[in-house]
């Protein structure tokens, strides 16, 4: 069982359920000792086009006024509790043109999980689910450590979230040689700056939901978490809440299997 967990969303986000009460109740029924909130920050629409922010879902997300006048005070009060210790986040993008608002949100927050479920490449923007190839790769990479050069980020969440749609050159779902070089590019720029690599209990989920004809998880994805064993990069397992009861469910108990059988080294606790 966790001891703690510091990826965590609220009915705010538009596709979960619970406040944060919800969920620090919950938390401390299952013996937690630290609460990490951490609800999708508010992304302004002239970032993108109308296409791409439908597209990715940043219409549902918690505004600005939602964050300054109920997420923001929701978790302040939940500080307050004496039986958990309770932490202020926010999961964000990172787009390098609008660094400015990334760093405006860390100012807000004791600390910000790194999601790069899109990112800016060759002019548009490219969905980390659905567009990754050979060649967007290397874009995904390149702005996962400038993200992680800016000092914002505490956590990586699934970083390898790549292997979602990676497709090599011969059009196969495989983890290759690219994959491996980005996979070691990632691992140098958190073990640099000090960023903590996640891995995401509902990557197992969604395997199981989206390709249930899968032996293995798309993410958490054993080939990345082997080379990771092998550096001192540090490592959390993270929930990845979208309703209390997914803060002790069996996926989270799948994802501590996960680790456990690759002899990873787990952090009970992230240095906030």
């Amino acid at each position: 069982m966790l001891k703690a967990n510091y990826h965590t969303h609220t009915v705010l986000c538009g596709h979960a359920v619970g406040n944060t009460n919800d969920y620090v109740n919950e938390a401390i029924k299952l013996g937690f000792k630290e609460l990490g909130m951490s609800d999708h920050a508010h992304t302004p629409k002239s970032f993108m086009s109308e296409y791409d922010y439908t597209r990715n879902g940043l219409f549902q997300m918690m505004t600005e006024d939602e964050f300054d006048n109920i997420y923001k005070l929701e978790v302040l009060k939940a500080k307050e509790n004496d039986k958990i210790k309770v932490y202020l986040g926010l999961e964000t993008e990172y787009l390098e043109e609008h660094h400015g608002h990334f760093e405006s949100l860390r100012q807000e927050v004791d600390y910000l999980v790194l999601g790069l479920h899109f990112f800016s490449y060759e002019g548009r923007i490219y969905s980390s689910y659905d567009d990754i190839d050979n060649e967007s790769l290397e874009a995904y990479t390149d702005t996962a450590v400038k993200a992680m050069s800016t000092g914002f980020y505490r956590i990586f969440a699934h970083p390898d979230l790549f292997m979602h749609s990676y497709l090599s050159k011969d059009g196969f779902r495989v983890f290759d040689k690219i994959c491996e070089k980005c996979t070691k590019k990632i691992i140098e720029a958190a073990i640099k700056y000090d960023v903590y690599l996640e891995v995401n209990a509902n990557g197992i989920k969604n395997t199981e939901r989206d390709f249930p004809e899968y032996t293995n998880y798309l993410y958490p994805r054993e080939e990345f978490w082997e080379i990771v064993k092998n550096t001192n990069a540090k490592i959390v397992i993270g929930a990845d809440a979208h309703s209390p009861k997914a803060l002790g469910n069996k996926t989270v108990e799948d994802a501590i299997a996960f680790t456990e059988k690759l002899n990873l080294k787990v952090c009970d606790f992230v240095k906030i």
